[in-house]
């Protein structure tokens, strides 16, 4: 009975370990190897790599937009400027982060430099440069502009490679005229009025002063004479005239040429075909025709028969 107890108990022994043999073993998940984890790691490197590309294309592409800036100019190129001769030209160069680079103005004419940072180069003295802190402009003043200083001028920034901008001065030779001249035809009492008009100017003169022949009138004392000036015209009023305003009137602006006219003040009973007989009387071939034949009858022997003047004890006239 024991033996068979024992045999029974052995059976159920082997049945339960043959169950166990096929029962899965259990899983632990720290023991296996977690294929997140090694794609995180490979994110992150991913990440750090592409950070790396991103920060140096970053810094590449900074140090290229610095190194534009620091060549670049707000303002546009080839800019074409208009001034008179006797005024003040201006040269505009708007620069920004100039940095160690020097700005240079350059007469392209004949290559000469004109200004070195914010030195004058030239030996002409009316060329100067001023630097306007608050716009980054970097100006050529010019003054006294004359004919010769027509032409291209360059600002230059000393970066690698240098770049330019460029600037066309235009000199002007402004011009007065005189409306409905050159020659104005009044009766005496009525109102002189001229008109003197400004041609070619690129701003209003800083004066206006008018003539009667050699004498100025803008302030005369003992005629009532009025001026009136703006902008580009003149006017000059002379009430009740006499014959004596006869003569030549002059308008002389600032740095501008003059315009002359002839007023003649007709008396009773005058005409303007008279006074044009008068003056082919007087022109310069007359005089001369004139003078010629005085000089050949006024010889020094007529004269001093005609006066009688002698010396005693000598043949002929002799003038003393």
């Amino acid at each position: 009975m024991s033996r068979l107890l024992s045999v029974a108990v052995l059976h159920v022994f082997l049945a339960s370990c043959c169950t166990k043999e096929t029962t899965a073993l259990p899983v632990f998940p720290s023991l296996l190897p977690q294929p997140t984890t090694t794609q995180e790691v490979y994110t992150e490197s991913s990440t750090t790599i592409l950070t790396q590309l991103n920060t140096e294309a970053s810094s590449t592409i900074f140090t290229q937009l610095s190194n534009q800036r620091n060549t670049s100019f707000i303002q546009l190129n080839n800019t074409e400027l208009r001034s008179q001769v006797g005024t003040t030209a201006v040269l505009h160069c708007v620069t920004y982060n100039v940095g160690e680079n020097t700005v240079s103005w350059v007469r392209r004419r004949d290559y000469h430099l004109l200004t070195v940072g914010s030195q004058a180069y030239s030996s002409d003295e009316r060329f100067q440069v001023r630097y306007i802190k608050q716009e980054n402009d970097w100006q050529l003043h010019i003054r006294y502009v004359q004919v010769r200083d027509n032409g291209v001028y360059e600002c230059q920034v000393s970066s690698h490679p240098p770049v330019s901008l460029f600037s066309t001065l235009h000199v002007l030779e402004a011009s007065a005229e005189i409306l409905g001249g050159p020659e104005k035809y009044m009766t005496v009492g009525s109102s002189l009025r001229l008109v003197c008009v400004l041609r070619d100017n690129t701003q209003p003169p800083t004066y206006v002063f008018w003539y009667h022949d050699d004498q100025m009138i803008n302030y005369h004392l003992t005629r009532e004479v009025r001026v009136e000036t703006s902008g580009g015209v003149s006017v000059l009023s002379l009430d009740n005239v006499r014959p004596s305003d006869s003569g030549n009137y002059t308008c002389s602006p600032s740095n501008t040429q003059p315009a002359h006219i002839s007023i003649h003040v007709l008396k009773g009973g005058e005409t303007p075909a008279a006074i044009h007989s008068l003056a082919e009387m007087i022109q310069p071939s007359t005089l001369l025709v004139l003078l010629t034949f005085t000089s050949t009858l006024l010889t020094p022997t007529t004269l001093c028969n005609k006066f009688q003047i002698f010396k005693r004890g000598e043949q002929g006239c002799a003038v003393t």
